[in-house]
């Protein structure tokens, strides 16, 4: 779901006076995504049609995001294709809008690829890609903790694992303490900042070639390996939620020219795509099982609802687990 904070024109407008950006032409809702409210913006500066992308943060508290804006100004700085928020007339960027957190990023040319028909060499340029975020990262005094991460995730899979079925509450809490079990053998994996969410409709290509990467709000430090599974999770996936072989060399080979894995990342490389097809299998359930109604917005009508069905997750893990022990789960 993308909108769950209705904002009418005259909300935006008031908010547009802060800034230095000109006047309101239009605005929309976006439909994509799953926690946050997103608007495009289509604002007229002085003759010149310009688009933005407003975005409420609907569970973030206000007190994490100065490093999501630190870390885009960061990664702007190297060099690499990211939205960082724009600054008022009094040079903020973080604003707040019906009492939620908001921030307004440019938004860049480019359209996201076909998630039916990932190529080769899309997949050679998203994993050279993570690669410099990571890269720029290395040595950031920049930190946030993961806030959905181990501990979050063994919370969520006790809450969740009474309200699932009987097969899908074994599998959950079976995997759960496999995975645990698992990566107490990986204690020293490299870390740093990780993008966190890099899937494909988190970036936009331009005649061929990366134009953007965006929405940086599951960026946290943690192991790199672990965006590295995260992005080849859903980048590399067939209809079956297999891997393909050649977008994975692709991918994989490309990240390791710009940063070479180590041999312990290597050996962990298995439990790591188990781990990220984990995460968001929980986070989505959590999303299904859990939607949060905002206050204000009881009308269906002020609301547009795309939940993303968390059994992809589930059976793409069930997968993953076949593949390590080639047994069925």
């Amino acid at each position: 779901m993308s909108v769950y904070t209705h904002l009418t024109q005259q909300d935006i407008a008031q908010l547009l006076t802060r800034y230095d950006m000109g006047v309101l032409t239009s605005f929309k809702g976006i439909e994509s995504g799953v926690e946050n409210t997103n608007y495009f913006l289509d604002v007229d500066d002085n003759g010149q049609l310009r688009r933005y992308v407003l975005t409420l943060f609907e569970y973030l508290p206000a007190d994490t995001l100065p490093f999501f804006i630190n870390y885009t100004d960061a990664l702007k700085a190297s060099g690499l294709p990211v939205p960082n928020p724009i600054r008022d007339k009094r040079d903020v960027a973080l604003q707040s809008v019906k009492g939620k957190p908001a921030l307004i990023v440019p938004c860049f040319a480019g359209h996201h690829p076909d998630a039916t028909n990932l190529t080769v060499n899309q997949c050679q340029q998203i994993g050279a890609m993570l690669a410099k975020i990571h890269r720029a990262g290395q040595g950031s005094s920049l930190y946030q903790e993961n806030q959905r991460g181990l501990s979050w995730l063994d919370a969520q899979q006790q809450r969740l694992i009474p309200l699932l079925g009987k097969d899908d509450a074994h599998f959950m809490a079976e995997q759960w303490q496999s995975i645990c079990d698992a990566l107490k053998a990986f204690a020293n994996l490299p870390t740093g900042l990780i993008h966190g969410d890099l899937f494909h409709n988190n970036v936009l290509f331009e005649q061929g070639r990366i134009s953007a990467v965006i929405d940086f709000y599951q960026a946290c430090n943690d192991w790199l390996i672990y965006d590295l599974a995260v992005t080849v999770n859903d980048w590399c996936l067939t209809d079956a939620f297999e891997l393909d072989g050649q977008r994975i060399k692709a991918l994989t080979e490309s990240y390791a020219q710009v940063r070479p894995l180590t041999r312990n990342e290597q050996k962990a490389w298995p439990i790591m795509l188990r781990l990220a097809a984990f995460r968001f299998w929980v986070s989505r359930l959590i999303t299904f099982v859990y939607p949060e109604t905002q206050p204000g917005n009881e009308q269906e009508e002020n609301l547009l609802r795309h939940f993303l069905d968390p059994n992809k997750f589930r059976d793409m893990l069930r997968k993953r687990t076949e593949l390590l022990f080639g047994i069925n789960t």
